[in-house]
């Protein structure tokens, strides 16, 4: 009988031992499972912030005076050589630009016709414009010009800079169309 009881607690202990092997295989491979999720999750939470940097970066990227050209008209003198020309100048940006300036040539085909520079002195608030008005004498060229012999461009610079410092050009091409009016051919931001 003795050998009987040695023998059932002896089998007890081998079925337990199996289940507990059992048990703890299955515990690892949980274990297991549960550090790749984490180091899953702790790879896209790397990323997620990643994400979030960038995003931050280029909000503040963009918040800063963007400096445009909104439209340039023709204000008299279609019929004679001295043309007053109207250059409307816009902030589209979130913040005001600081000494803003103007550099304004203008062209007769490849003739350059004049040059005319306004000095940084105006602030412009986000959503403000302003008008540069300029005459333009043309007694040699008026005609050829209406008439579409000769291209009437005007190159257009503005300087400005935000107010930490940072500078800034806008530089567009405007052309004279046969129909009267001017046209924004290309036009360019770029920091300096």
């Amino acid at each position: 009988m003795a050998n009987e009881a040695i023998a059932f607690f002896a089998a007890v202990i081998a079925v337990t031992t199996v289940a507990y092997v059992i048990f703890t295989l299955r515990l690892w491979e949980a274990t297991e499972k549960t550090a790749q999720a984490a180091t899953k999750f702790a790879q896209a939470a790397t990323e997620a912030a990643l994400a979030a940097k960038k995003s931050a970066d280029m909000a503040t990227a963009l918040h800063r005076p963007f400096m445009g050209l909104l439209r340039v008209t023709l204000k008299t003198g279609w019929g004679t050589d001295l043309w007053v020309i109207v250059l409307a100048i816009k902030n589209y940006g979130t913040l005001p630009a600081m000494n803003v300036a103007a550099m304004i040539e203008f062209f007769a085909g490849n003739t350059r016709l004049t040059q005319i520079t306004e000095p940084a002195a105006v602030q412009i608030f986000p959503s403000d414009e302003i008008e540069s008005i300029v005459r333009l004498s043309m007694p040699t060229h008026r005609v050829q010009i209406q008439q579409g012999i000769q291209k009437l461009r005007i190159e257009v610079r503005i300087p400005y800079q935000a107010e930490d410092g940072r500078q800034f050009e806008y530089s567009a091409e405007v052309s004279y169309t046969q129909d009267g009016s001017f046209a924004i051919q290309k036009s360019e931001t770029r920091t300096r």
